[in-house]
């Protein structure tokens, strides 16, 4: 919960002794513009997705089949018979038999657990193989256009170098030591990739750290604060909310070491004109290390002496244009973004090798799976569930879309339970902190709310929530309501509730579906994958977040594969001197499969001359 007053308006410690002089120009005092020049693209080898029997499969010359497993049979070498392992893939009318060592030709489409036997997938046929090279020519259309965008950020990343942070030192260590918990493989991965992005190298970091609440994101951050600072640079500390904002200033002036000043920009402080002004001067001269607060730290009024890290918490509830604003603030600057449900651009960049990407996927210790319920209102249901998880002395989260809606659900609320205590909260209110105190304090036992519990809200007597209207919402704000229950070893339920399905669109039954699937401890990532797929990408460079996207035709594997040999071909022409700018990207249809490499595969499946029989 948020703090009170008096603890956000506590006063920090002063350090002195490391102002840093003023800039000469708008970047850090470390960072310096580096010569342009054709760098070759360390372009991400995608590791390939295991293929289990019964997934669906997308095999380069047929298209879409399912994979029914792995059998041993008789292949001819020259004038002999050699047994050899061979995978057997059903296509709608024949079922082929494709050698072991050219399982580079297939890619995963889908899980079978993930199809809807509503929805099933449609299998292709092998004597339509022209069809299906149509298809994949439509589907892939726009990929040279995506590559030379994603070529143009990165030549644009790498025109800046900065001063790496020096080696970890016994400060560093010990700050280690005091985390109080021991860490999991993953979080020891993730802090070693941070520690590599800001010592080793003098490119800045551009890394997100994608991982479910409670996976360990804030430590991350953390560690990353620390260094910064330790090396006499200023840290911005961006949130989505006043309420998130205010706990990560609690959580950082308790695991700061002593002298370390850390401010709160945030109407939560009220602060004469008088006192911003001293905070502005105290920022710009050096004097606060960490600076917390929502995009009110990216304004102009906000100038830095040294800024050399920046934390963007739940990066995907900022818009296109805040986060061009912090492009433009963290110049030259390392930037860590700390997201659950990464938006479908943001994957797009780290599954493609622009930015990098740490993951989280162990829970902590005790945590249970949510029950996660997706389902047509129904006020029989809404009762029950409330009144069951009073009746175990817990609360409930009964969350609606829209301010309006608060009052129309206090009065359904109201008759329907009327034993039960209401309460309600949403973004403007002048006691909004208190009431969710109050709330903390078990003084009610169900809030009404709108997405203002989406961020930041951390009390673990609630374990249930219930949504209404889920049509309105998007995966990844469900996904974080969602996780705002089950922060304890208490068994927690998710009612995710939508009108009558005939009022609904096809898109919006499929994401609910996935919101269904994906109810296991660090679905987010899975769901970030799936809203990849749903919504598409996006434009790398405007304000569109989502868009046209091949994977819903090929598969993400497909595209993404198709997409690195795209960004390879057209490095081949800066390699020749050419301009980003002036890349040729008008190739379509068969000829850009031909220059891609994309019909070099089908060579690989002329198996008339293989026996096979089964054993």
């Amino acid at each position: 919960p948020a703090a009170p007053q008096a603890a956000l308006a506590q006063p920090a410690p002063h350090t002195a002794g490391h102002v840093a002089p003023p800039l000469p120009s708008e970047l850090p005092s470390f960072a310096r513009p580096n010569a342009p020049a054709a760098t070759p693209l360390p372009l991400r080898k995608l590791k390939p997705s295991k293929i289990r029997a019964g997934d669906f499969i997308v095999h380069s010359a047929y298209g879409i089949g399912r994979f029914e497993g792995v059998f041993q049979g008789l292949m001819r070498k020259g004038d002999r018979l050699v047994k050899s392992r061979f995978l057997k893939i059903r296509f709608r009318d024949a079922t082929i038999e494709v050698p072991a060592e050219m399982k580079s030709v297939l890619k995963l489409f889908k899980r079978r657990e993930e199809v809807d036997p509503l929805e099933p997938v449609k299998l292709d046929s092998t004597r339509a193989r022209r069809s299906w090279a149509k298809r994949k020519a439509r589907a892939l259309k726009d990929v040279l256009g995506v590559a030379a965008d994603l070529l143009a950020m990165y030549a644009e990343r790498i025109a800046i170098t900065r001063q790496p942070c020096a080696p970890d030192t016994e400060r560093y260590q010990a700050f280690e030591a005091d985390f109080g918990f021991t860490p999991t493989t993953d979080q020891l991965s993730c802090f070693e990739d941070i520690r590599n992005d800001m010592v080793n190298s003098d490119r800045p970091m551009d890394r997100l750290v994608c991982g479910d609440v409670g996976f360990g994101k804030t430590e991350a951050a953390m560690r990353a604060a620390f260094r910064a600072v330790d090396n006499k640079r200023q840290v911005a500390f961006l949130a989505p909310t006043t309420v998130l904002a205010a706990q990560h200033l609690v959580v950082l002036r308790r695991r700061m070491p002593p002298g370390t000043r850390v401010e709160l920009l945030s109407s939560l402080i009220k602060r004469t004109k008088v006192q911003r002004a001293e905070l502005f001067a105290d920022i710009a001269e050096g004097d606060v290390d960490i600076l917390v607060g929502t995009h009110a730290i990216l304004s102009d009024q906000v100038r830095w002496a040294n800024l050399g890290l920046l934390v963007v918490d739940e990066e995907q509830r900022f818009g296109v244009r805040q986060k061009e604003k912090m492009k433009r603030a963290a110049l030259g600057v390392d930037v860590l973004s700390l997201s659950a449900t990464p938006i479908p651009r943001t994957m797009y960049m780290c599954m493609s090798g622009i930015r990098e990407m740490s993951t989280l996927h162990t829970p902590p210790e005790g945590r249970r799976p949510i029950v996660t319920s997706v389902r047509q209102r129904s006020d029989d249901v809404v009762r029950e569930a409330i009144e069951a998880e009073v009746a175990r002395g817990g609360q409930v989260f009964y969350v609606v879309p829209r301010v309006e809606h608060v009052e129309r659900e206090l009065r359904f609320l109201s008759e329907l339970v009327p034993q039960v205590r209401l309460s309600y909260a949403f973004g403007g209110l002048k006691d909004l902190e208190q009431r969710i105190v109050d709330f903390t304090l078990r003084q009610s036992d169900v809030m009404v709310a709108t997405t203002i519990m989406e961020n930041g809200i951390d009390i673990p007597n609630v374990n249930t929530i219930i949504v209404q209207d889920t049509q309105l919402f998007g995966l990844g704000q469900l996904h974080q309501l969602r996780g705002r229950v089950g922060r304890s070893n208490v068994q927690a339920y998710a009612l995710l509730m939508h009108p009558e399905p005939i009022f609904l669109q096809p898109h919006t039954l499929a994401r609910l579906k996935v919101m269904q699937r994906e109810a296991g401890l660090g679905a987010g990532h899975a769901l970030a994958k799936a809203d990849l797929e749903l919504r598409g990408a996006g434009n790398v460079f405007g304000t569109q977040q989502k868009g046209t996207f091949g994977a819903k035709e090929v598969g993400t594997e497909m595209y993404f594969d198709v997409l690195q040999r795209a960004m390879a071909y057209l490095q081949k022409q800066r390699d020749q001197g050419v301009e980003v700018k002036d890349l040729d990207t008008s190739l379509q249809g068969e000829e850009l499969i031909k220059v891609l490499g994309l019909d070099d595969d089908t060579s690989l499946l002329e198996l008339s001359d293989k026996i096979s029989e089964k054993q």
